[in-house]
């Protein structure tokens, strides 16, 4: 099943498995804009456990099941590297499956002017796809120099935000009791030159109850103290984006995927929920390890 038309886990997947581990795990302190609360975020091992919750009848996928790892890990003071490998099998409505190994690495820095990535999917233990390239804030907006899948330059106008920007934002506005945040966001996929509108719905604080243990997983009993939120985060086509790649139903424009889960305050996720449209799925916290935090006083 090497081809995409066979509708096995495309690109569009494993890259949005990208967002999960850059938009729903932390990241050090980092300043955030002007005004807001700076989120206490920390550098973490996560380990989750990923299946199938829904397929639709004739849509693209019949089976799934994986895992992903993602490590946050602090870069000196000047910045946080974020390295994540997510390995799945899945399989369409003709039975052929496909073995997908997504290996990334991001690094961005603590002021939010440069972000580095790389990303490399192996279908069946071959380099299928790669997408490698560095994004830098100037007064004219975002610069993209990529060098893979081809060398070029790309660049975006506006208030763009790299991933654990728009992560910081997130908290920030949890913490601060708003209900919704928009934001545009570049995160290297699709395959370097894409943007994406989002829009976060964010539900009630969720306090924390010493009756019981909040986290089964290992290692988890560092976020019995900590304040959660339910959020769902809707990714629509940005600037740029190709009409085919943009949906609507009834005039009103669909998300290209969204994602749901409880986010803590210090930038760990649980109970993820990925949403493609005609398929959906479901990750748990198997396992979890904080790692030191530079004294960055």
């Amino acid at each position: 099943m090497g081809d995409s038309s066979d509708g096995v886990i495309c690109m569009d997947f494993v890259t949005r498995s990208v967002r999960v581990g850059a938009a729903a795990v932390a990241a050090i302190a980092v300043v955030l804009a002007a005004g807001a609360a700076q989120a206490e975020l920390v550098p973490h091992r996560a380990v989750y456990d990923l299946k199938l919750d829904r397929a639709d009848e004739g849509g693209s996928v019949t089976s799934f099941n994986g895992r992903m790892v993602i490590d946050i890990v602090a870069s000196g003071c000047e910045g946080l590297a974020t390295n994540s490998r997510y390995v799945f099998r899945s399989a369409n409505a003709t039975g052929a499956t496909l073995l997908t190994d997504l290996r990334t690495a991001q690094w961005e820095s603590s002021d939010g002017s440069s972000f580095r990535f790389v990303i490399r999917r192996y279908d069946n233990s071959e380099l299928t796809e790669e997408t490698d390239g560095e994004a830098s804030r100037g007064d004219d907006g975002l610069a993209v120099a990529l060098v893979a899948p081809k060398t070029r330059t790309v660049r975006f106008d506006g208030d763009v935000l790299f991933p654990t920007q728009h992560l910081n934002r997130l908290i920030a506005a949890a913490r601060a009791d708003r209900r919704t945040l928009s934001a545009t966001v570049y995160e290297g996929a699709d395959p370097g030159d894409q943007l994406y509108d989002t829009f976060a719905v964010i539900g009630q604080r969720i306090v924390p109850d010493s009756q019981r243990r909040e986290v089964s997983a290992p290692g988890g009993e560092v976020l019995k103290d900590l304040d959660r939120w339910p959020v769902t985060v809707s990714y629509f086509p940005g600037e740029g984006s190709a009409p085919d790649f943009r949906e609507d139903t009834g005039g009103e424009e669909m998300p290209v995927y969204a994602i749901s889960s409880e986010l803590f305050e210090n930038g760990v996720s649980r109970k993820l929920l990925l949403d493609y449209g005609d398929f959906s799925l479901r990750g748990e916290l198997t396992d979890i390890t904080f790692l030191q935090s530079p004294d960055c006083d």
